[in-house]
């Protein structure tokens, strides 16, 4: 499983592991540096006794080998070993136990040479390597006319650092197991301390986890979470809300629908008793055929505007761009509906400018502005006026179509593209179903453009925006895709 919480265990607790091993690697050096050269130091004196062992004379140099300080170069087990050189490689001295040569290397009195050496009994050590004059011998003193001795000798001594080897050994195992346990300790409480600061994520989960159709009103707090899940705690509540919504809408949606077909089912049913009761009226059996297409027709509008906002909704409807002359659509739309306009005494304004085309799919735009004036002219008040306009705004072209405004308050505004919504609760309407505006909004929306709906005291208004004139420069990028794809 991709785990967060496995991942950030595993790579706190080897970073942390990584810099212990570190800090051990760092401090094993030191340390080992430190009981180096304390070693060297202690041997140190030893040479030093060595030094004040040789002497010279006129006669030449000489070594005391029969002073109180070699024990160490004395003893049977393990014993120590030195050896003198003269400036002309002859060996002045050897300690009693060594047999052969020591590797002849030196420094100086003030800064001796030390390094590592395997002793003559095959078992290691150090060795410490320096190049003096021995002091001028009391007991035969030179004369003095003559000029100072200045002889040199090499010294150099082997000493056994098993002890050494020891202490390195033990602090090595000191600081491995140290580390281990520190190690140990660190998988634990990097787990501990991953697992508290993920608990906000765990308890946001689990709240998630939670939340089904029935419990959508529900929202996360934010007044105690961190800052880094604050944003997605936000995000999740605008979705919850939108998810809330939509369910609302949906019921909303099905209780309109239950509401719509019930009416035109009764009537349905109404008739076919009738039908069925009188069968041998004529007169009246052709009164009910013609009722019953005339609920058909409504049901079959409702079916369709239905469809449509399928479509739409589901990026279904296939969009055909090409250019459309605008005013002579509009004119082609409002010709069948002059008899409704002449019937209630309306006066059809119409502010057309002739050039005005736009790149759009026509039949789309048919459908839209189809909608828009029939809603106009049928709620309209008698004797009263309707206005049709294109207007510009900028680089885009606006179409508006406005009616007498008698029963609309601004609360209305934002249900007027609701589906089934009214402004009457009876729903009483044999000529709208409830759907022209929400289909000619969901059309809009599929060419790209902008249905909104404004309320003053005396008009309401329509406007279809952001379409693209056919002069523009996107219409004719348009163009051009179009034609290279149909050739």
């Amino acid at each position: 499983m991709n785990s967060i919480q496995r991942r950030l265990t595993v790579a706190l607790a080897g970073l942390f592991c990584i810099l212990w091993f570190g800090g051990s690697v760092t401090a094993y050096l030191a340390m080992r540096s430190g009981l180096v050269r304390e070693f060297d130091r202690a041997h140190v004196t030893d040479m030093d006794s060595l030094v004040n062992m040789t002497e010279q004379n006129e006669a030449g140099l000489k070594f005391d080998s029969t002073g109180e300080y070699m024990p160490a170069f004395r003893r049977e087990e393990r014993p120590d070993y030195f050896q003198l050189w003269e400036s002309d490689g002859s060996v002045l001295y050897r300690s009693p136990a060594l047999e052969g040569d020591l590797p002849k290397d030196a420094g100086t009195l003030t800064s001796p040479r030390f390094w590592n050496v395997v002793l003559p009994d095959g078992l290691k050590g150090r060795a410490v390597g320096v190049r003096f004059i021995p002091k001028e011998d009391d007991d035969m003193p030179r004369r003095p006319d003559t000029p100072p001795l200045t002889k040199e000798v090499v010294l150099v001594a082997g000493f056994h650092r098993a002890e050494l080897d020891q202490r390195l050994h033990y602090l090595g195992i000191v600081l491995l197991l140290s580390g281990a346990g520190m190690a140990a300790a660190a998988i634990l409480a990097v787990g501990l301390v991953v697992r508290q600061g993920l608990r906000p994520l765990s308890d946001l989960a689990d709240r998630t986890a939670a939340i089904d159709a029935s419990s959508l009103q529900l929202r996360f707090p934010t007044e105690k979470l961190s800052t880094e899940l604050l944003p997605i705690a936000n995000r999740l509540n605008d979705l919850l809300a939108r998810l809330e919504a939509s369910f609302a809408r949906e019921r909303r949606f099905s209780a309109d629908v239950a509401h719509e077909l019930r009416t035109p089912i009764a009537e349905l049913r109404a008739l076919a008793e009738i039908g069925l009761k009188w069968p041998e009226d004529q007169q009246s059996t052709q009164n009910t055929l013609q009722d019953a297409l005339a609920i058909a027709l409504q049901m079959e509008s409702i079916a369709t505007g239905l469809m449509a906002l399928a479509r739409c909704e589901g990026n279904l409807l296939s969009v055909r761009q090409e250019r459309v002359a605008v005013p002579a659509l509009i004119r082609d739309v409002l010709a069948p509906l002059k008899i409704r306009a002449h019937e209630k005494q309306l006066d059809v304004a119409l502010d057309l400018p002739e050039e005005a085309c736009w790149y759009t799919d026509a039949a789309a735009l048919r459908s839209i502005i189809t909608n828009l004036a029939t809603n106009a002219i049928d709620y309209s008040p008698p004797q009263s006026l309707v206005r049709v306009r294109l207007e510009k705004d900028g680089c885009i072209e606006e179409l508006a179509i406005s009616n007498r405004n008698v029963h609309m308050v601004p609360e209305d505004v934002p249900h007027l593209f609701d589906r089934f919504w009214r402004k009457d609760p009876a729903r009483s309407s044999q000529l709208h179903s409830g759907l022209g505006l929400a289909v000619a909004k969901a059309y809009a929306q599929s060419l790209g453009m902008t249905l909104r709906a404004e309320l003053n005291h005396t008009e309401i208004f329509f406007i279809l925006s952001d379409a693209t004139p056919c002069n523009s420069n996107a219409s004719k990028d348009r163009a051009t895709r179009d034609s290279s794809s149909s050739s």
